[in-house]
């Protein structure tokens, strides 16, 4: 039996649809967890995929590249699943630019931050933040921010410009190391039509 990490929220519909196109079928469906023949789905948050897989009770799951650098973890990653791509940012109140000297920097992505500062050779305060980091300069609370967008749009609600662009972020079919050689066989034949789907799929909307 295979068991997957589902992320809950705006990636959850397109993987369940993708899923639903390989054959699988639920026989029980919960907000927390699917049931079919064979496969098992929990439904999770997408900061704790990388969790279920790294202590083995996911065999395979689907994250953007934001939680899988946040987290530093070693999994397999075959292939993506098409979804709008969005970035991870650099902003800042529009017109300041960058600070001079030691600055404050708000975002819910303290390791990805602390790497970059140091990229960089700064001296940054790292504030960790769980909720609308776009407050945070507003508020006196950061000089700067580091988040994901997609369209910049609540960025220059805000008032608020990028400043430097850290990386792009996809969504990626991620595998526990130690289920792809204990269950090879499950894995790889679940991946194969999995990415099946996903190319069919990616040829009808090139032919339009």
């Amino acid at each position: 039996m295979l068991k997957l990490a589902i992320p809950k929220g705006r990636l959850e519909e397109k993987v369940m649809t993708y899923l639903k196109k390989t054959g699988v079928i639920f026989e029980r469906e919960s907000s927390i967890l699917r049931e079919g023949k064979d496969i098992v789905c929990f439904m999770v948050r997408p900061f704790d995929v990388p969790t279920y897989l790294v202590h083995g009770v996911a065999d395979i799951g689907f994250c953007g590249t934001d939680v899988l650098l946040e987290k530093e973890t070693s999994l397999i990653q075959p292939f993506f699943i098409p979804t709008n791509i969005s970035r991870m940012v650099l902003a800042g109140p529009k017109g300041r630019g960058i600070p001079e000297g030691e600055k404050r920097i708000a975002t819910k992505f303290p390791n990805v931050t602390q790497r970059y500062c140091e990229s960089k050779g700064w001296h940054c305060r790292i504030i960790p933040l769980k909720g609308s980091v776009e407050l945070a300069p507003i508020a006196g609370l950061s000089d700067l921010i580091v988040d994901i967008t997609e369209t910049g749009r609540t960025l220059k609600e805000n008032n608020l410009e990028i400043l430097d662009e850290i990386f792009v972020i996809r969504t990626h079919v991620v595998v526990n190391p130690v289920s792809y050689r204990t269950k090879r066989e499950e894995v790889v034949s679940f991946l194969e039509k999995l990415q099946e789907v996903i190319e069919h799929d990616s040829n009808e909307q090139s032919r339009g």
